[in-house]
């Protein structure tokens, strides 16, 4: 009889260990699944669940237990990246300026239409500008280096609110849409952006210089657009003492991670005269070396300003 009791009491307290055997790192397991962040391994298994008896957790730096500033973080970010704006700004929200919506529009005109294009879109622009809709033209352009035939349009307007009630004023307007039965037949393709201005860069106001214009295209490695303006921006300020900037904006809508700015000078000359002077700058060439390690490709073109545009 003891011998059997004996067994039976040996078979049950293996059983009891094999079942806390297994059954610890199963639960280090779902725990680090959890918690990736704080990995737990077996040997620690029994002290990260509990404190000692008689012993208390230590407060962390900011007054919270452990646990409470883990599940914190989890939930609303770290301190330090609250303190940094990672959690509660996006890079376009740190370097926009926020007042308008720019409208780019690229549109390429097929072989032998040139012409055409030009006497329909200078006879709509004014009947357009006079419809009180809010949107305004900040310039339009033709390319003479670069891609030939190809026009440039850039439109304002009052925030998303301004262009969501010019679309829908424009889809029901017969003007309109007589205009763009026209229109349609003398292009190759075309193209546009939603874009926001950089906040140290508003757009230039109407005026009149009969120079030629500068467009040019940066298109940024994905997530670098703060580093990049934070660079650009420093050098903008030495480049600034040889040329007045027009205008700088990112795209929102379109195709991302792209970059879009203007230059106007009085002649190509000029142009690379003014270039010249600013590479001397320090400032500037540590711009360009640190910016161009940020872009996948560019691309520069020269344009002429149109007989309406506001910027000519």
């Amino acid at each position: 009889m003891s011998t059997s009791l004996a067994g039976r009491g040996l078979r049950a307290a293996t059983r009891g260990w094999s079942a806390r055997t297994i059954a610890a790192p199963t639960l280090v397991a779902s725990r680090s699944l959890i918690v990736p962040s704080r990995p737990v391994y077996a040997d620690q298994s029994s002290s990260s669940a509990a404190a000692a008896p008689g012993q208390q957790q230590q407060p962390s730096s900011d007054g919270t237990q452990p646990k409470q500033s883990l599940l914190k973080s989890l939930l609303h970010g770290s301190d330090k990246a609250k303190a940094e704006g990672v959690t509660t700004q996006s890079h376009s929200m740190q370097v926009a300026r926020g007042k308008y919506i720019h409208e780019i529009q690229r549109q390429s005109v097929l072989p032998g239409h040139a012409d055409a294009y030009r006497a329909l879109i200078a006879d709509f622009a004014p009947k357009l500008a006079a419809k009180g809709l809010p949107m305004r033209l900040t310039g339009s352009w033709e390319v003479v280096v670069g891609d030939l035939e190809t026009f440039y349009h850039i439109w304002e307007y009052d925030g998303y609110a301004g262009y969501d009630k010019a679309e829908a004023a424009l889809r029901q307007d017969a003007d309109f849409e007589q205009f763009t039965k026209q229109l349609r037949p003398l292009l190759s393709n075309r193209s546009n952006w939603l874009t926001q201005e950089f906040s140290f860069w508003p757009s230039s106001p109407p005026r009149t210089t009969n120079g030629l214009y500068e467009l040019r295209t940066y298109h940024l490695k994905p997530g670098h657009l703060l580093e990049w303006e934070q660079h650009w921006r420093r050098g903008l300020e030495a480049r600034r003492k040889f040329v007045e900037p027009i205008g700088a904006w990112f795209t929102q809508i379109g195709g991302l991670h792209t970059v879009f700015h203007i230059w106007e000078y009085p002649s190509l000359e000029e142009r690379k005269r003014t270039r010249d002077q600013a590479w001397q700058v320090e400032t500037w060439n540590d711009t360009v070396s640190q910016t161009v390690k940020l872009i996948d490709k560019m691309h520069a073109q020269i344009m002429r300003p149109l007989p309406f545009s506001p910027l000519k």
